[in-house]
């Protein structure tokens, strides 16, 4: 395949709160975009654009140079891939699968050569910004696998996002995503502790976000999960708790099987897990400031 361009036959699997954004623009762009679902309502909710269904695997196959992917979980990504009328089976030789999943970077690893036997390549490619991100096309992408696969594919990554790099081969995209979940998600718990402390002493909630916001402690992960502590949890979720419970808990097993002492990310991990086993299906990350407030005194 040479450098990709509108004329490039693209095919996508996973239309949700990510993908639909992403299969919108692509489809703004002029691009011939084919799509497969489980689900024929993800299929409706995109009949405004220029989308063309696909009614199998096979036939998204047969159908397109690049495979984009998005789904949740690393045995989604196995399944579609490798299992009996899969990916691998059908896909034509040439074929680029652009995963957009976050999934465990280790399993990526053994995924890429196996799909290079057949001659297609693999890159893996989380996103980071969440769906706000996807919607505006301001999405992170970062990408491990082949540099010269990445960058025949450019144009549409750049559709789709605002900072797109090449970082390493395969499996190191999937690595920086998860020290990014890694990051923000300590980090949000951190800040949960800090202002129910503050609170705690009888200190005002709204002014101590904002001088945390003005000093060393500002951050974005602040400025996003501080006003939802403030103001409580009426508004719509910005981005799903059970999203990122099951992106660090993926990352703390991964870990822990490689004997790493990550004592943060395990006990985040564990409040993560708590969070969405007790709360709302639907529900902020954010409102970790409740669960810690549960059990302030033990």
């Amino acid at each position: 395949m040479n450098t990709l361009n509108t004329s490039t036959p693209i095919g996508f699997v996973g239309l949700g709160n990510m993908g639909g954004p992403m299969v919108r623009h692509l489809s703004k762009a002029g691009f011939a975009v084919h799509a497969w679902a489980r689900n024929p309502a993800a299929i409706e909710s995109l009949k405004d654009t220029t989308l063309k269904p696909a009614d199998s695997l096979q036939a998204l196959c047969q159908s397109s140079q690049v495979i984009c992917l998005n789904v949740t979980r690393t045995e989604d990504v196995e399944s579609l891939l490798f299992r009996a009328d899969g990916i691998a089976e059908h896909a034509k030789a040439g074929t680029v699968i652009v995963d957009f999943s976050t999934i465990d970077a280790g399993r990526v690893k053994a995924f890429a050569p196996t799909l290079k036997a057949l001659q297609i390549d693999y890159l893996d490619s989380p996103v980071s910004g969440g769906a706000a991100a996807a919607q505006a096309a301001t999405l992170t992408i970062m990408v491990g696998g082949d540099r010269a696969v990445f960058e025949r594919i450019l144009p549409l990554l750049h559709t789709l996002g605002k900072t797109v790099r090449h970082v390493g081969p395969n499996g190191a995209g999937q690595a920086i995503k998860a020290a990014n979940q890694m990051a923000m998600c300590i980090q949000l718990v951190g800040i949960a502790e800090a202002m129910n402390y503050a609170l705690e002493q009888g200190a005002d909630l709204g002014i101590t976000l904002e001088v945390l916001q003005s000093g060393l402690a500002g951050s974005k992960v602040l400025d996003w999960a501080g006003p939802h502590m403030v103001e409580g949890f009426a508004r719509p979720p910005s981005i799903q708790a059970h999203l990122h419970a099951k992106d660090v808990n993926m990352v703390a097993d991964a870990a822990r099987a490689q004997g790493l002492n990550l004592p943060l990310l395990y006990r985040t991990a564990d409040i993560l897990r708590e969070l969405v086993e007790n709360g709302p299906v639907s529900q902020d990350t954010a409102r970790v400031f409740e669960l810690v407030r549960a059990h302030l005194r033990g």
